[in-house]
């Protein structure tokens, strides 16, 4: 090799690696917040303190749970508006009969908790066994419970995602007004309007908290079913009056609708990824460039965790937040930090 070729190679070496650099150095850092769907339901028996626990101590960043609300008007964490009789026990351990409705909404904080919510798989195809492990006697908790738990571990500033339940076409719990003040009044009690968001599919709930009080973050949330029009003059009831067809019909034409009081948008994942045939006409990013936050749900499967992350996603709902975890871990994301 002659001294012109080997000065040749040395400033071609130099060069790549001034660009290897370069690019390592301004390779944008992604976060994601981690969310446990009702604590992590694949893992722990779910909307439950122990298995909010656990889920804490696996590293997560943000805990999603539903509410429906009691007789005396207490906000409970719980999926159903009915007890469902593949998750919970009565007071002896026995089975409820399946023909036994028994409407939460019928009953007091102190009647709800005889119940056993921490014996029984709801669906062991769905959640095998393991890794899931059942933990026996635990009941019904109110939402003021959670964050008790929270304050336990002020250290890891862990969010929740606080889901209203509320069906707008069957009213099976307290009205809007009355379930929404009395939630936020937990909130504020515990001095964590900053800490929590509020989320539902009835978006004319998302509505009503803001304008209660407007620091405290919204989630839409979407579905397939939930944005379909009933006929060409009358919306989806789940929509607070926005028409999707009459908007055009894609996701951003009704975020837009309800930019006033909708912060984060969380879809089923299906209908922000473009290959899918429930897509709803617009990516992540277009969503974000309009200034939502988009946390899909509910993803178990790591190969559409890594699909969503290189979406680019905000933040993933998941049953199994140690999967989650691992696929972060493999692709260098990092966990979203609270303030």
């Amino acid at each position: 090799m002659t001294l012109i070729n080997k000065s040749n190679s040395v400033n071609l070496y130099l060069l790549t690696i001034s660009i290897f650099l370069f690019i390592t150095c301004n390779k944008e850092i992604t976060y994601l917040d981690a969310q446990g769907h009702r604590g992590a339901r694949g893992l722990y028996p779910e909307n439950t303190i122990e298995g909010f626990r656990r889920t804490i101590e696996l590293g997560i960043s943000t805990l999603e749970l539903d509410l429906v609300m009691t007789k005396d008007h207490i906000p409970i964490v719980y999926h159903d508006f009915y007890i469902n009789q593949n998750l919970c026990l009565d007071e002896n351990g026995n089975t409820i009969d399946n023909n036994e409705n028994i409407l939460l909404y019928d009953y007091n904080l102190r009647e709800i908790k005889q119940y056993d919510c921490g014996s029984l798989n709801p669906d062991i195809e769905r959640f095998p066994e393991p890794p899931r492990i059942n933990i026996p006697s635990e009941k019904i908790p109110a939402l003021y419970e959670v964050f008790d738990l929270l304050s336990e571990y002020p250290q890891k500033n862990i969010w929740l995602n606080i889901e209203i339940k509320f069906n707008p076409e069957n009213q099976l719990t307290a009205p809007i007004n009355i379930f929404v003040n009395e939630v936020i009044k937990v909130i504020k009690s515990y001095n964590s309007t900053d800490n929590v968001n509020i989320q539902s599919f009835d978006w004319e709930i998302l509505e009503t908290v803001k304008s209660i009080d407007s620091r405290i973050m919204t989630a839409g949330l979407l579905d397939y079913s939930t944005v379909q029009s009933i006929n060409d003059f009358t919306p989806s009831p789940w929509l607070n009056d926005i028409h999707f067809d009459n908007t055009s019909g894609t996701s951003l034409s009704i975020l837009n609708h309800a930019k006033k009081y909708i912060d984060i948008f969380s879809p089923n994942w299906k209908l922000v990824m473009p290959n899918h045939p429930n897509y709803l006409g617009n990516t992540v990013s277009e969503i974000q460039n309009n200034e939502f936050i988009v946390i899909p749900w509910t993803i178990n499967r790591t190969d559409i965790m890594e699909n969503l992350i290189e979406e680019k996603v905000d933040g993933i709902i998941t049953d199994y937040p140690d999967s989650l975890l691992m696929v972060m871990k493999r692709m260098g994301v990092r966990l979203k930090k609270n303030q």
